[in-house]
């Protein structure tokens, strides 16, 4: 009778341990969802905080959004495009590669030289044939063809007595070039007698330059007001590469009548500098200057404004952001370019809290902008901010830093 009880008191303990455990597993199962859902409305009430790396572009982009619409305000001027008046050369001076089979190309030439060869034999022979007509003029036969050769290369029409209609057109078509070097100062005065283009007189000055070379031009006008011979002029120039491709653009200022152009050469080769008036038709004095750009410059940047860049929230001009490491109490100079004077830049140097630090003084004319020394207030990271004092203002630029 013992054991019979023993047995039955192990069953109902055994029952009631598998009772409480499955009783155990059930609670468990509905409690892990509640608590998983609870842990995440509780993990939306807090936010793991941001490093200060992170959290610098969010407070520079506000220093972005709080730049004033126009500072200082300026008026779009229409102003008339004064383009180049050399044709830009499509190199096929650069067809290097087919002289590299020198095997085989010029075997094919010379044959095809060699058949024009026998052509200006019939070119002698026709004059052979003329000089028996006139036999007592045989010198003024003679004559004739080499001034026909030497006139169009170097007097541009001017040794024939023709109309001045046709002087005028020769003079147009043969422009005149100066040398200059980096250390005299070339004068001139620009005449109607020059080269002519778009209505106005041209003098061409030809330098040689080396691939990255850094250099920095002043051309400076004249302010003569005399009522007799004068010679005001207000100057504007071109720096074209060795295959006549505007590199840069610049009219002189409104005051003071001087024109700069700061400039890294693309290739080593031979420039043209083109100086011109800004108005058709006038005519007056210039100086002229070239020099080596002796700044260290940190940033060297060529930039675009265009409707796809981001725009500024005050008034929808669009910038560019530059940005550079900087040193307590450092004195950085900032200078934006307008390559072919399409807009007026505006320029803003923020700190890594978006704070400005520095504006353009807007000193150095319409397509030029300029920071003079600007103190830096701490070591860190630095933003240029590049956009356009009008809202539709867009174009090519280079900006430097030094």
């Amino acid at each position: 009778m013992a054991g019979q009880h023993n047995l039955k008191y192990r069953l109902r303990l055994n029952l009631a341990l598998l009772v409480s455990v499955s009783s155990s597993l059930a609670i468990a199962s509905h409690v892990l969802p509640i608590s998983a859902l609870e842990i995440t409305t509780l993990s939306r009430q807090f936010q793991i905080a941001k490093t200060p790396d992170e959290r610098q572009p969010e407070a520079v982009q506000q220093g972005i959004e709080q730049i004033p619409a126009v500072e200082p305000p300026v008026t779009p001027q229409r102003t008339q495009s004064i383009n180049s008046p050399l044709p830009a050369r499509i190199p096929p001076e650069d067809t290097n590669p087919t002289p590299q089979p020198a095997s085989s190309i010029p075997e094919q030439s010379t044959p095809r030289e060699t058949k024009p060869a026998p052509q200006p034999a019939p070119v002698n022979s026709t004059p052979r044939e003329s000089n028996p007509t006139p036999q007592p003029v045989q010198n003024r036969s003679v004559s004739p063809p080499q001034g026909q050769i030497q006139t169009p290369n170097t007097n541009s029409g001017r040794s024939r007595n023709q109309n001045p209609k046709d002087i005028a057109a020769a003079s147009t078509r043969t422009p005149a070039y100066k040398k200059l070097n980096f250390v005299d100062i070339a004068f001139g005065i620009l005449d109607k007698r020059d080269f002519q283009s778009q209505g106005r007189p041209y003098h061409f000055y030809q330098f040689e330059g080396r691939e990255n070379q850094l250099i920095q031009i002043r051309l400076v006008g004249s302010a003569d007001q005399r009522r007799s011979n004068n010679l005001n002029l207000r100057p504007f120039m071109l720096l074209l590469d060795p295959n006549n491709n505007v590199i840069l653009k610049r009219r002189s200022g409104e005051i003071n009548r001087d024109a700069f152009i700061f400039a890294r050469l693309p290739v080593e080769g031979t420039y043209t500098i083109a100086v011109t008036s800004q108005n058709p038709g006038d005519t007056g004095r210039y100086s002229l200057a070239i020099r080596n750009d002796r700044a260290s410059y940190i940033l060297d940047e060529s930039g675009e404004l265009t409707l796809q860049n981001f725009v500024l929230k005050q008034n929808g001009s669009p910038y560019n952001v530059s940005q550079f490491q900087g040193t307590k109490n450092q004195l950085v100079s900032v200078r934006v370019d307008s390559v072919n004077e399409e807009f007026s830049p505006y320029i803003v140097l923020l700190n890594s809290q978006g704070q400005r630090i520095a504006t353009n003084s807007d000193r150095d004319g319409k397509y030029s902008t300029f920071i003079d020394r600007a103190r830096l207030p701490e070591d860190g990271t630095y933003y240029i901010v590049v956009t356009s004092s009008n809202p539709q203002g867009r174009g090519n630029y280079r900006l430097t830093l030094f």
